[in-house]
């Protein structure tokens, strides 16, 4: 597995305006392909609800699990996964100025993904299970990231390992929802992704994404479909506007 991105620097071109507006899109990707500390621009309009995301996080009446009660949790999420090889939904970003996008996201897993924002925002974003590509439609410019790069390699894996090729840090059941928190064993410090599940029956509801600085962002899924057919080309992009960006 490649080495988790450190600084986008190194992957990211410089001197450009879509590289400033991919820098600056926080949010966005932070949320959805789960890269840690990376805002959506000012310039787009967004529905505000006033809804705090540290919520997802912040779980005063959860039940912590001793470690026998963890392993078999683990052991029960893994197998969640394990059937899970497609999933269409709906979801609710929230972000932490009280922000909401909302939008589609489809996974054929392993490694594909397609998130396709609602108006009015310009981007789409597609992991065809060796890049995941940021596509900016309103200035006609796409970015590849190898996946092993992202943090989204930990929602995207197939078979998923916890405590194996991610390190459980917190484990815990609250109000019939359990909470399972991850980081890269080869990135700690680059921030955690929490999944939470309901209990009955074992489904995945929500991701909560923490970068360094303690910016949360929390994306809560409705209309789950999964085991449904997925058109493959759905997971496939050509640059339209290639000659325009060579000249």
């Amino acid at each position: 597995m490649l080495e988790s991105v450190k600084s986008w620097s190194v992957i990211i071109p410089g001197n450009s305006k879509f590289s400033e507006r991919f820098l600056h899109s926080r949010g966005l990707l932070a949320a959805l392909i789960l890269v840690m500390g990376l805002g959506l621009s000012d310039h787009v309009k967004a529905e505000t609800q006033g809804v705090d995301p540290n919520a997802a996080v912040e779980r005063p009446e959860q039940q912590q699990m001793g470690a026998v009660e963890q392993k078999i949790l683990l052991s029960e999420i893994e197998g969640y996964f394990d059937k899970v090889d497609t999933l269409k939904a709906r979801f609710h970003q929230y972000n932490m100025d009280g922000t909401v996008y909302l939008g589609d996201v489809m996974m054929d897993r392993p490694g594909k993904m397609r998130i396709d924002y609602d108006d009015p925002l310009p981007f789409k974003i597609i992991a065809d299970g060796t890049f995941y590509i940021f596509i900016d439609e309103e200035l006609q410019e796409v970015s590849h990231i190898p996946l092993g790069l992202t943090p989204a390699s930990m929602l995207l894996r197939q078979p998923m390992k916890l405590g194996e090729e991610l390190t459980v840090l917190d484990a815990a059941r609250d109000k019939g929802l359990l909470h399972i928190t991850v980081a890269q064993k080869d990135a700690p410090d680059a921030g955690s992704l929490t999944f939470t599940f309901s209990e009955q029956p074992l489904s995945l509801v929500q991701w909560t994404v923490v970068d360094q600085q303690g910016t949360v962002t929390r994306v809560m899924l409705e209309n789950v479909r999964t085991g449904i057919d997925l058109e493959s080309d759905q997971f496939y992009f050509v640059n339209p506007w290639q000659n325009n960006n060579d000249r």
